[in-house]
This record gives C-alpha cells, structure tokens and sequence, in this order.
C-alpha cells in the first residue's frame, strides 16, 4: 500500500505538500530500524539455540579401512522461528528500497507522480533486464535519479547482495518459511595438527598448535545435518581424541539464490547493502 504526501482543500481547490526531506527520510529509516530490530531477535534464537548443544559428535572405526571416523549421532532440527525472522527481516528491507524509491519519484515530480501505486526500486536478475526494467519502475524520476540508481548497480553480476535480497522477497512472499536448517562449518585445525606432531616435536610445539584458532572449512557441509553425516576421517587404527572441536552453523538453502550461506552473516551482510544504498541516495530527497 502506498500512501500519499499531499492532501487536497476543496475549498481552495490546491494541494499542500506536507512532506520535508526530513520525513522523507524517515519513511525509510523506519523500515531498516525495523528489520535491524528482527535481525536482534533472529541472533538470540540462534543463541539460544546452540545454547542446548544441539549437535553430538562420536567416532567409530570403518570395519574395512580401520579408519577413525568422527560423525554426527544427534543433531536438532533448526527452529522455524530463523525462517520467519529472516523473512521479516528480508521483506523490510526490500520495502525500505520500495519506499526510497517512491520518495525519490515524489521529490522530482513534486509529490504528483504519474504511477504511484506501481513505483518499487529496480532489481533484476541481470544488468539488461534491469535496463529494461528501470523505466517502468520508476516511472516520473528524473534523469539524475535514475542514474544514481544505476550506479548502485542492483542486478547479479553488479551488486549480489541486492539481487539476492530481491530474490529471497519473491520467495518469502510466495511461500511461507525459507528453507533453514544445520550444517558443518568446520574441524579445529590445530588440534589435529597438535596431534600429529604430538612426540615427534617437544609439548610446547604441540600445545601450541592446539591453541591455534584456525578450522578447516568442508567441502561436504551435510546440509541439513543428520545423524550419521561423516565429519572427518582420520587415520587407519587413529585414537579418539576427546578434546577435538567442530564447528556447525546455522545457514539458508534456497538453490540457486542462497546455497548454504550462513544466515547471521547473510542478513547481516543484506542490511549493510541497504543501510548504504539508502545513504548514498538519500541526499537526492534534500
């Protein structure tokens, strides 16, 4: 729904501007606080999440190679609220581009544009369909908003972030929840270093190694984790060590769009992308 920014006094037969650059502006901060707001609740439902130890890891030996294999024995299932407060996170802040470009129309055309109800910002999925696009999104803005729109580049090859949130929109529009669940992000590196030089180098080279904050990122991340998923194969007739860490993470799976990426720094990333669209643009309401 669009709302208007002028109010007509029959008995004048005028129309007076009700709105200042000030009130422009905050029709599209108030959207960003707002998804900034969902993305604080969606970090402490992560929390609280890995809070309870979700993820069990055990070993057994491969009965044909004697192989150590460490492995997933129980994994919860993620929360269903991450999949609505991403997707109400992601929905402000397309609208908030959706009510920057409508202010930006309204400041060229003087609070009378042609096609008010039909104004969004232009993202697409290439720069050509953004080219074909533009115009007919942003119907009555003037040259100069248009062309620094066009240096924000919104289209898959220029800015990803910003086509992939209108991406993730569409589908958080059409369906109900984003597709969330677990996956590996990762085997301490230095604890199996630590391991390797334990009694060839003196403890002090050893200890050293296990201190070092350093993980192995998986090709396979299991996504979503089961029990039985395969973390790491170590050596044949290798000893348990009780001190080895994985690391898990929380990720969005929407293929093609959002494959396994992370969703705190995912939608972290999508709001830094719209906080700095809007201030690069928000000087044209001025």
């Amino acid at each position: 729904m669009r709302y208007e920014d002028t109010f007509s006094t029959a008995s004048l037969g005028v129309a007076i501007d009700m709105t200042t650059a000030a009130d422009r502006i905050r029709h599209v901060s108030l959207k960003i606080e707002r998804a900034k707001v969902h993305a604080a609740a969606l970090r402490e439902v992560v929390r609280q999440f890995f809070d309870t130890q979700p993820y069990k890891v055990a070993t057994r030996h491969d009965p044909n190679t004697r192989k150590l294999v460490y492995f997933i024995s129980e994994a919860q299932a993620a929360p269903d609220d991450l999949a609505i407060l991403a997707g109400d996170t992601i929905q402000n802040l397309a609208t908030a581009l959706d009510h920057l470009a409508y202010q930006l129309v309204c400041r060229d055309r003087g609070d009378a544009p042609p096609n008010p109800r039909e104004i969004y910002f232009p993202i697409a999925d290439d720069q050509a369909k953004y080219d074909a696009s533009k115009k007919s999104k942003l119907a009555g803005a003037s040259l100069k908003t248009i062309a620094s729109i066009d240096a924000v580049r919104p289209y898959r090859g220029g800015s990803d972030a910003l086509w992939r949130l209108g991406r993730l929109n569409n589908i958080e529009k059409h369906r109900l929840l984003f597709t969330v669940g677990s996956q590996a992000a990762g085997i301490h590196l230095g604890q199996l270093m630590s391991n390797l030089v334990a009694g060839s180098m003196p403890p002090d080279a050893a200890e050293a190694f296990a201190k070092m904050d350093i993980y192995l990122n998986p090709a396979d991340k299991g996504f979503p984790l089961e029990p039985g998923f395969e973390l790491y194969i170590g050596q044949v007739d290798e000893l348990p060590d009780p001190k080895q860490q994985f690391r898990f993470q929380l990720a969005l799976h929407e293929p093609g769009v959002a494959e396994g990426l992370p969703i705190i720094e995912t939608i972290d990333e999508l709001i830094s992308t719209v906080d700095s669209v809007t201030k690069n643009l928000v000087n044209l309401l001025e």
